[in-house]
């Protein structure tokens, strides 16, 4: 059941979902739950439109008692709920995965593609989410919309493969899409002097930081906010800007006036902190 502490955004989308999935196909989804932003207490659905927004998503975990053939009826009905649901309310993002609870209890590595939907845009079979991070988070702090709580419901979660899951996502993720834009391309550079490219890196990479150091899991800001515990004073003013871009100023504070400085030290950050954090898996 939704809370009234609920933002406003997340309920009335939810519940227009919900009610369509309801009258197309009752009872076929029998567990709804939030995850990300919403459920780690980190929604700030401003912050522009478009890829590059750095607005937060309402992410959820969808669940049927029976698996769903990508072909199917239930399928069908899945997407125009999804298609009703977005055209009325186009953001947030509704972005999930419909998972069965037997998927919940295997985990990523027994999970076969879902139907799913990333920026608002469903598939009828894909992968998106289906990883450790999605999994743990969902264990620990999934807000139960509909269905037992995460904890009553024997939901997967491992912290050594959310550690080997994080390692990876730093050395073949990060690292790779760190050396594309240090290039002095147009691409590249235009994309580093937008307000989306600190809070992306910066306070995206602390996160993963901020797991192998811990074995738990927090938003962007609860990075930002360790961050500037964990790291060099000299880090200090990126990492006040990616707060401050993040929550429209209510954190923060702004250092920059020249937006190639900003990326000059995102990318220098995001360069020691690659390195900081796998030092400590190597260490572990």
């Amino acid at each position: 059941m939704l809370t009234d502490d609920l933002p406003a955004e997340v309920r009335r989308t939810v519940n227009m979902f919900l009610a369509t999935v309801d009258e197309l196909t009752p009872g076929l989804v029998t567990g709804f739950y939030l995850v990300g932003s919403v459920a780690l207490n980190d929604f700030h659905p401003g912050g522009g439109r478009g890829r590059l927004s750095t607005a937060s998503d309402i992410d959820f975990i969808a669940v049927t008692d029976q698996r769903l053939r990508d072909d199917s009826q239930e399928v069908a009905a899945l997407a125009e709920a999804h298609a009703r649901t977005v055209a009325r309310f186009p953001r947030p993002h509704l972005d999930g995965a419909f998972l069965t609870w037997s998927d919940l209890a295997a985990g990523p590595d027994g999970c076969p593609d879902v139907p799913c939907a990333q920026e608002s845009r469903f598939i009828p079979a894909g992968r998106s989410g289906i990883n450790a991070v999605t999994f743990c988070e969902l264990a620990w702090y999934g807000i139960a919309v509909r269905g037992p709580r995460p904890a009553e419901a024997g939901v997967w979660a491992e912290q050594a493969a959310l550690r080997a899951f994080t390692a990876d996502n730093l050395s073949f993720y990060w690292r790779p899409w760190w050396q594309r834009k240090r290039q002095p391309s147009p691409l590249g550079l235009a994309i580093g002097l937008t307000r989306w490219f600190p809070v992306w890196a910066v306070l995206g990479v602390s996160r993963l930081h901020y797991t192998l150091a811990t074995g738990d899991m927090t938003s962007k800001c609860g990075a930002g906010r360790y961050a500037l515990e964990a790291f060099d004073p000299a880090r200090r003013p990126i990492i006040e800007e990616s707060l401050y871009l993040r929550t429209g100023g209510a954190e923060g504070r702004r250092h920059y006036r020249n937006p190639l400085a900003r990326r000059h030290d995102a990318l220098a950050f995001l360069d020691a902190t690659i390195d900081s954090a796998l030092a400590l898996d190597a260490a572990a």
